[in-house]
């Protein structure tokens, strides 16, 4: 039913009034031609009302001239009528297409930009960090790689446990989450100090409790290393538990050697963008949040760098403030280097490097080692780095003891 309501008006109908003694012959004859009339309506004794489409309308009324029925229009309806009208004011049709299109256009771009995260230090950093990577308002929101710039968030922001982005019309919201680390245990709790990852023990200081482990053994995440729980007789400095048990707040340090592995693969064909030394220019106004690309031509590259030429503050005294720049967006093209094995496996070791740099900041670094070899296609060198380093792997964790202790 609603499919035969939208068809009519989209093919336009008009609402008929029937005047004459033979009304109803009329209708019969309107059904042998196989004419559809609905919502048929007697007004009074000789008046009826129905519709009828405007395919059918012509042939309606020549039905009536010979049954002598005459035949008046009510009203047009339909998608027909309002282009019949449009095609007599062709400015105002124009105007409503562009209309259409430049809301569409708009529609294209990420007018605003929303990052949730409880830690107002933690958005602003992030806000500041997608911006330098160019995502700000007024950018082409079709070919956005959100999986790209998630995983470089993740990178960037060790704090980080999950990360998402999506594109709600013009806006673009990043969902932040960060890691929950455990509260840190007041110093009248009893804890032990419990390894956080495997290794071989370097140093142990008991600072308050009990060492369990000594220099030269191998430990394994979860092992206690420091023990809160004194028999009697050790180091009475606790709290009592019966008569033969003191628990006590752990405190000490425990280093050891861990290891970390990380693999990258590197082609041994890149594709580097060069510019072919084409380049347009553009002007582009910024208010508040919003940005307004008043392009100078076309710019139909389908690779290209873009850089701010002059800035010009129009009116800075205005909320928010008024801004012009002057943009060129300079062509770049995709070209294919050959690196070779040699020069795969360099650049593999220095993006390792680079991910693993944090660990030697705060550790000393024991050994490091560099493995390469061809993936099973031979168009990669994958590269992978064992780092052998000292750090303390100590954390401490709550001694679950029962109602004993009084």
């Amino acid at each position: 039913m609603l499919f035969i309501k939208l068809w009519n008006y989209l093919s336009g109908y008009v609402i008929i009034k029937i005047v004459g003694e033979y009304g109803e012959r009329l209708l019969n004859q309107a059904a042998l031609e196989n004419l559809y009339l609905w919502d048929i309506k007697r007004q009074n004794g000789n008046v009826l009302s129905c519709k009828v489409s405007v395919k059918n309308f012509a042939k309606l009324a020549s039905l009536a001239r010979k049954t002598r029925c005459r035949v008046y229009i009510i009203e047009r309806v339909g998608l027909f009528f309002v282009i019949l009208k449009l095609r007599k004011r062709k400015w105002f049709l124009f105007g409503a297409l562009l209309f259409i299109a430049a809301v569409y256009f708009m529609s294209s771009f990420i007018w605003s930009i929303e990052i949730v995260c409880p830690d107002d230090e933690l958005t602003i950093s992030v806000d500041e960090a997608l911006r330098s990577w160019g995502i700000k308002e007024g950018i082409f929101k079709y070919g956005l790689d959100k999986e790209y710039y998630i995983d470089k968030l993740l990178n960037e922001y060790g704090g980080l446990a999950w990360a998402q982005m999506e594109i709600r019309g013009s806006r673009l919201i990043i969902e932040l989450v960060k890691k929950e680390l455990p509260p840190e245990l007041e110093e009248n709790i009893p804890c032990d100090i419990i390894a956080s990852k495997d290794g071989i023990i370097e140093e142990i200081i008991a600072l308050r409790g009990e060492a369990l482990v000594e220099p030269g053994q191998t430990v394994s995440e979860g092992d206690v290393l420091i023990t809160g729980k004194i028999m009697l007789g050790h180091e009475p400095d606790g709290e009592e538990e019966g008569s033969d048990t003191l628990f006590v707040h752990a405190e000490g340090i425990v280093r050891a050697r861990v290891w970390y592995q990380k693999a990258v693969k590197v082609p041994l064909v890149k594709t580097k963008r060069v510019p072919t030394g084409n380049s347009k220019k553009s002007l582009i106004l910024h208010f508040q949040n919003h940005i307004l690309n008043l392009h100078l031509g076309d710019i139909s590259y389908t690779l290209y760098d873009k850089r701010v030429l002059k800035e010009v503050n129009i009116l800075p005294k205005l909320g928010g403030g008024l801004k012009l720049n002057i943009v060129e967006y300079i062509e770049m093209e995709a070209q294919k280097e050959y690196l070779g094995v040699e020069n795969a496996s360099i650049e593999a070791e220095a993006q390792l490097l680079s991910d693993l740099e944090h660990l030697s900041k705060e550790n000393k670094i024991i050994q490091r080692k560099m493995e390469y070899v061809l993936d099973s296609d031979e168009q990669a060198v994958i590269g992978s780095m064992i780092i052998e380093l000292v750090e303390d792997i100590g954390k401490k964790q709550k001694i679950e003891y029962g109602e004993e202790k009084l």
